[in-house]
């Protein structure tokens, strides 16, 4: 990220250093007039003009500073700021372009908190890390210079005998403080992860009375933030402190040797003033030389957490050359046995199922068989291999994912809606918003009555993932939501569990009736919503034990008889 960024705006940099060097030399004059102006104010009879002259050129430079400083701020600060949006809008990007895989195994806390503190600790090392940087080294180098060769360059070397040191305490805590920097950021991504849970999982925690156990995890997160933060600041407090001794140390010798020099009359009164001046110069890019360290090993700590996300990539490799398809005629799966990315077990065994255009296929069985997998490998959420999955005779890998999953609805499991209206929850990612084809598909699923029932209708916001909804509301809102975009696949993985068994065969059965001519492939636990389906495939720990239509598998006396027996008897009993 930060190579390809300086090669687009290195000129920045340039031009923000050149300033800051033009600020430091102009700096660097102003004690050399102090001392003349002491120098005139101790002769007999001053030269008032020559005093005038010297302060306002003393005006003059510190007026032309606070111009050019604010001219690098603007170079140098505002490329870090630049960084900071170019990098955090490529890092989300980047996390839109990985599979499902990867937030399985990651945190949303963590990633958060690499997007947040990470990015600004990478950014405030391109910023003062860079300005220290060039500031520390060119005070340094050039005081030394106007030290030794405007005073006297004996006094020079005496004096600055300790600041070595300096450089020594820098690069011996400079390990120390990337490591515990680390910590740090590990334990806070800890904390934010649980923080962002319990928010999101606040009801469950009250309905349980969980309050004081989820109190005692934070509170043991936060000590541990605490604790590292607190190693982080131990490690801060002796190394700056030690420092400024090492700076302070240099200010004696000085006052030692180089009072003697004035009282022998080796240099001037105010030649001795501007070396103090001078010699408080040099110990500022000493002392920045702690702080520029301090910062390169946050924002390298930081960088290297922001590389985790950068080196991943997607799971599901895409064609160099994609077969593009326009519309999906058919679907076979040819001997697929699969297992999710980094498991030893077959989710999926030996299936060999195909179905066309306009069929309506129901697949059922028994939990943890395989369903919902089987359609996630269909919309190519999760990789497999060649030869397996085909649509339209095409090999699912050599059809892009965009152009896939632009063909497909599907609605999981989990209902997710956004903080935001209804109606910009059905149209979703949409540009315009046709409000009749919202109500259209609302209907279609069984939730405009409810939608009108609310004071603000359809502009009602619905809260942090639809909370201001019943799970059977937000469920039948993702089923518009899915309509709303007329794919030609449209796929149900049991998103009517939260609605009654009479709504649900309502939906299907409308959904059946109106949409004929595309593919739908509904999972449920709930059979009598399959009746009228073309084809009913039956799974058992990830294979097929049964296919056919509701009338060929009843007449089987199978699994699928016997599960549906058992629930008609169920509903009968509630019934009663």
């Amino acid at each position: 990220m930060i190579k390809s960024f300086l090669k687009r705006y290195w000129h920045h940099y340039v031009i923000g250093i050149f300033v800051l060097v033009l600020v430091d030399l102009s700096q660097l004059f102003i004690p050399r007039l102090i001392g003349r102006v002491v120098d005139q104010l101790k002769q007999p009879q001053p030269d008032q003009s020559m005093i005038s002259l010297m302060i306002s050129w003393i005006m003059g430079i510190a007026l032309g500073m606070a111009i050019l400083r604010f001219f690098w701020r603007y170079f140098i600060i505002g490329a870090s700021r630049r960084f900071e949006y170019i990098s955090r809008n490529f890092l989300f990007e980047k996390l839109l372009s990985l599979t499902p895989g990867y937030f399985d195994q990651n945190r949303s806390g963590d990633l958060m908190a690499k997007l947040t503190n990470d990015l600004q600790a990478v950014r405030m090392a391109l910023a003062q890390g860079v300005v220290l940087s060039v500031d520390a080294t060119f005070m340094a180098i050039m005081t030394l210079i106007f030290m030794g060769r405007t005073v006297n360059w004996r006094l020079t070397w005496l004096s600055t005998i300790p600041l070595p040191g300096l450089a020594f305490i820098a690069l011996f805590f400079g390990r120390m403080i990337h490591r515990r920097f680390m910590q740090v950021q590990k334990e806070y991504s800890s904390l934010s992860e649980l923080t962002e849970e319990t928010i999101l999982g606040v009801r469950i925690i009250k309905s349980f009375s969980a309050n004081d156990r989820i109190h005692q995890m934070f509170n043991d997160r936060s000590m541990r933030n605490y604790e590292s933060a607190m190693s982080l600041a131990r490690v801060s407090s002796l190394f700056f402190p030690l420092m400024t001794f090492f700076a302070a140390m240099s200010q004696v010798l000085a006052l030692s040797f180089g009072g003697k020099m004035v009282i022998n009359g080796l240099v001037t009164l105010g030649e001795f003033v501007a070396f103090n001046s001078y010699l408080g110069m040099l110990t500022w890019p000493m002392m920045a030389l702690g702080w520029v360290l301090n910062m390169i090993q946050r924002g390298r700590a930081s960088h290297e957490r922001l590389m985790e996300i950068v080196k991943q990539k997607p799971q599901i490799d895409e064609p160099e050359i994609p077969v593009r398809i326009s519309a999906i005629e058919k679907i076979e799966f040819r001997d697929l046995t699969y297992r999710y990315p980094g498991t030893n077990r077959d989710v999926l065994k030996e299936i060999n199922l195909s179905f066309r255009k306009g069929d309506m296929v129901g697949i059922v069985g028994t939990v943890g068989s395989g369903k919902s997998t089987l359609v996630r490998v269909l919309a190519k959420l999760y990789p497999v291999e060649r030869g397996k999955v085909f649509i339209n005779g095409v090999d699912i890998n050599d059809i892009s994912s965009t152009n896939l999953r632009s063909l497909i609805a599907f609605v999981p499991q989990e209902s997710f809606l956004f903080s935001d209206q209804i109606k910009k929850n059905i149209a979703f990612a949409q540009q315009n918003i046709e409000l009749d084809k919202v109500v259209n598909y609302a209907k279609l699923a069984s939730v405009h009555s409810e939608i009108e029932k609310f004071p603000e209708g359809y502009d009602t916001i619905v809260g942090e993932r639809g909370v201001t909804l019943s799970g059977g509301q937000k469920q039948r809102v993702t089923i518009a939501r899915a309509l709303y975009t007329e794919r030609d696949l449209l796929i149900f993985d049991d998103c009517l569990s939260a609605v009654d068994p009479e709504t649900e065969e309502k939906i299907i059965s409308a959904l059946r009736e109106n949409y004929r001519e595309k593919t739908m492939i509904v999972i449920t636990h709930r059979l009598k919503v399959l009746r009228d389906a073309d084809l009913i495939v039956v799974l058992d720990d990830g294979k097929i034990v049964e296919m056919g239509t509701h009338e060929e598998l009843m007449a089987n006396e199978q699994m699928y008889s016997r599960m549906y027996r058992k629930q008609m008897i169920e509903e009968e009993l509630e019934c009663e």
